[in-house]
């Protein structure tokens, strides 16, 4: 499995952990590299801070750009993750192929407006998402084949506007995504680079409180 871990240039205390790992480092986008083109195309709400938009934007392009080297590449068998994951329980050697699979994150309504709490029960193992509902955060996730990448990003780059990575991931046109329960990473107890918040995203894929 080749894999990927994102992270600042400013993030060095995050890259500790991936020392003396098979994960190879993908430099992600800072603020002061977002283009004015996708500052003007990501959509945020009006009272969003504009740093923490700018974050949201070079998260966005982080995640782009290295699905971009794996179409161009050709890879297959993709982990990517956030310099925030931690690894809690083994990785699958064998997953679907015809769509992405979480293996971290924490499960949301599909209506990004609807805010309830979630309660729903999965099974061990792989599984669709359920219909209705989605999987935020783009912590960590397996890319099975570049054919699939490159389905994400001309879904993606298609659009006329953008909104967060992990919204327009569950938003495409491609076959629904899988999730493996339980997670086998879970959130860092860290600040997020993009905003302040106090939450994080469990092995259960639950948004908890710490």
């Amino acid at each position: 499995m080749n894999k990927f871990y994102i992270n600042l240039d400013s993030d060095i205390n995050r890259r500790k952990k991936f020392i003396n790992t098979d994960y190879i480092r993908w430099r992600a986008t800072p603020r002061e590299e977002v283009s004015d083109e996708l500052d003007k195309k990501m959509i945020s709400c009006h009272n969003y801070p504009r740093q923490a938009h700018l974050g949201r934007c070079g998260c966005f392009q982080s995640h782009i750009s290295l699905l971009q080297h794996i179409v161009k590449h050709k890879l297959n068998d993709v982990l990517i993750v956030e310099d925030d994951a931690v690894l809690i329980n083994d990785l699958p050697t064998d997953y679907p192929q015809s769509s992405i699979t979480y293996v971290g994150g924490f499960i949301h309504h599909q209506k990004m407006t609807n805010n309830k709490p979630v309660k729903i029960s999965l099974n061990d193992g792989f599984q669709l998402v359920p219909e209705g509902y989605r999987i935020l955060m783009t912590m960590s996730y397996i890319v099975p084949n570049y054919v699939v990448a490159e389905e994400i990003l001309y879904c993606i780059l298609s659009s006329k506007r953008y909104r967060a990575i992990d919204v327009m991931l569950g938003n495409i046109n491609i076959d629904r995504p899988y999730v493996y329960y339980p997670a086998c990473f879970e959130e860092e107890g860290v600040v997020s680079t993009i905003q302040q918040k106090r939450r994080k995203a469990t092995t259960n894929y639950e948004w908890i409180k710490y």
